[in-house]
């Protein structure tokens, strides 16, 4: 079983979080859209949000940023698993047996040792990178160089030698394939896979539960990803805050993805707009609250001890948007469920806007 380094609870109930810098230890911190150490990598700029030693060796997270016929070789990754949700452009991916095009809010995952490859299609495509080492991301950062620039340079060619990259491939346990790319049938799917394999979710699909006018959508469940994270996709309009609580076996990870979200993690209070994230270990008290209409936020959660929490709190639709003006009343008989069954400990009602320093 795999060790993480987070400490105590107690203390990280006091930490206060890090503002748009990584904190080196794991620790609550927010990160910025454009914020986090940024390399260059063929054409590709690599925006690093997360390392493994500011999650206690839970995973790493990176946006890639890149401009229209920008593309990789075939690779896999000897221990990792890899998810990528596209935010903006078009993406073209190549998995066994099939090729896919990607838009906003679709997805992919890639467990370990399967060969995948892809294709920016647009000018200016970006995607969230998510690795349950972190492993890729030092390669990548490895491979390219280091910038200031917010902005990737479509004509930035690789530097480092077949020799050097290669030495590099098997210390973050990367393989670079010698493989086709052919143009083969895609494969759609509305639901996931029973199993850890590879598979693209189109936005909207996945599996989905609602309640409170919000839509909550497994974009990846831990059958998919050996036990390490699941991912959540909720969209909604304004929210209040939920009750401020914690977690002492889990983390939880949140991205903007349109809109306005409202974090409290520790007493300070945190505004998330489009590619903003939040990082908050177990024992981080925490909160939300949805700010804008047609929000929408990928959560993150490692490991899989949360997963039940949705389905207890919500009931299953085959709805594709989120509700307004439908039932808003509190689902107490699964949240109670939830606090006898899982790892959540709530501290106090509902923080107040504005609160927070």
């Amino acid at each position: 079983m795999t060790t993480f380094d987070i400490p105590a609870i107690d203390e990280m109930h006091t930490l206060a979080p890090a503002i748009d810098a990584l904190p080196g230890r794991c620790a609550p911190y927010y990160m910025a859209a454009g914020e986090g150490e940024r390399h260059e990598l063929g054409g590709q700029l690599i925006t690093v949000i997360a390392r493994p030693a500011d999650t206690g060796g839970q995973f790493g997270a990176a946006y890639v940023f890149g401009g229209k016929g920008i593309e990789t070789p075939f690779l896999s990754h000897d221990r990792e698993h890899r998810f990528l949700h596209v935010t903006d452009g078009a993406l073209q991916v190549w998995l066994p047996g099939e090729t896919r095009h990607l838009v906003p809010g679709d997805s992919v995952a890639v467990p370990p040792g399967i060969p995948y490859a892809y294709r920016m299609l647009a000018h200016r495509t970006r995607f969230l990178s998510w690795l349950t080492i972190g492993d890729g991301h030092r390669f990548a950062q490895s491979t390219g160089r280091e910038t200031t620039s917010h902005v990737f340079d479509i004509t930035a060619a690789v530097t480092i030698s077949s020799t050097r990259q290669s030495e590099l491939a098997v210390e973050f346990g990367v393989r670079i394939h010698d493989l086709e790319k052919r143009d083969l049938p895609p494969r759609p799917a509305a639901t996931l896979p029973m199993s850890e394999s590879p598979y693209v979710l189109e936005a909207g699909e996945g599996d989905r539960w609602a309640s409170m006018d919000q839509l909550n959508s497994y974009l990846a469940r831990p059958r998919n990803t050996g036990g390490t994270y699941f991912a959540m996709h909720t969209s909604g309009g304004k929210s209040s805050y939920i009750p401020r609580h914690f977690h002492r076996q889990h983390t939880e990870n949140f991205l903007c993805l349109e809109g306005r979200i409202l974090l409290h993690a520790n007493g300070k209070e945190m505004l998330l707009t489009k590619g903003d994230f939040l990082h908050a270990p177990a024992g981080t008290v925490h909160s939300f609250a949805f700010d804008s209409h047609n929000t929408q936020m990928l959560g993150l959660l490692t490991t899989d001890v949360f997963e039940k929490f949705f389905e207890y709190m919500n009931t299953p639709t085959q709805a594709h948007i989120h509700t307004e003006g439908g039932d808003m009343s509190f689902p107490v008989e699964g949240f109670a469920r939830a606090r006898a069954e899982l790892d959540l400990e709530v501290v106090g009602p509902p923080p107040q806007r504005g609160a927070g320093e």
